[in-house]
């Protein structure tokens, strides 16, 4: 696992001591690009910008399975209605080339493709009679969640811009959604882009 973010540890553990937490005394350890904290009652996790984006990038890399398990719905519907610009006769293509690059990163399984499929065109028929795509997703959410997520992403110039118009989301939005929901806070300086600002949220996770 690699070692927390591009800045020293050091920078982590001065972030969560600002926070001050619950306890002066804690413990801190690496967690790939993050950090963890102990302090005796609840462990945190400490993550800087760059360090979610890194993390965001990979979800978008791998078989998607982290897109559907990360994000809530709810994102994919507001970057649907505060960013892109389709009608639905264009979602729906732009759509049917997300599910195709989503089987793309799958490994070869001809049933499930076909089963998939079959879900896919669900989901349209449902979406053109009721317009309310995220609930036509139910006919396969695991998948058609992910594949409207890759439909949003290519609809960006830049990778990058999605995956930071996900993290300003995610951090300002649905916080809630963030590590287990119990607690989100954002430390550094008045003002500060959220690239020099660092979140603190407990998490379950073994220490």
């Amino acid at each position: 696992m690699a070692t927390a973010g591009k800045k020293p540890l050091t920078d982590y553990i001065r972030a969560f001591a600002h926070f001050g937490g619950v306890n002066n005394v804690f413990h801190t350890r690496s967690f790939g690009r993050h950090a963890l904290v102990n302090d005796g009652v609840y462990v945190y996790q400490v993550s800087r910008f760059d360090d979610l984006l890194a993390d965001y990038q990979s979800y978008f890399k791998g078989d998607y399975h982290a897109v559907y398990t990360v994000f809530p719905a709810e994102l994919w519907a507001s970057l649907l209605h505060d960013k892109i610009q389709l009608s639905s006769d264009d979602l729906i293509i732009e759509l049917y080339k997300g599910w195709k690059a989503f089987w793309k990163k799958q490994e070869l399984n001809a049933e499930r493709q076909a089963a998939s499929l079959a879900a896919f065109n669900e989901m349209i028929l449902s979406f053109q009679k009721d317009g309310d795509l995220l609930e036509a997703a139910d006919a396969d959410a695991e998948v058609l969640i992910p594949v409207i997520a890759i439909t949003i992403q290519r609809q960006y110039a830049k990778r990058k811009d999605f995956l930071m118009d996900c993290i300003k989301l995610m951090t300002f939005r649905y916080v809630d959604q963030i590590g287990d929901g119990q607690l989100f806070v954002k430390v550094g300086p008045e003002g500060y882009p959220d690239e020099h600002t660092f979140f603190i949220y407990t998490v379950d996770e073994d220490f």
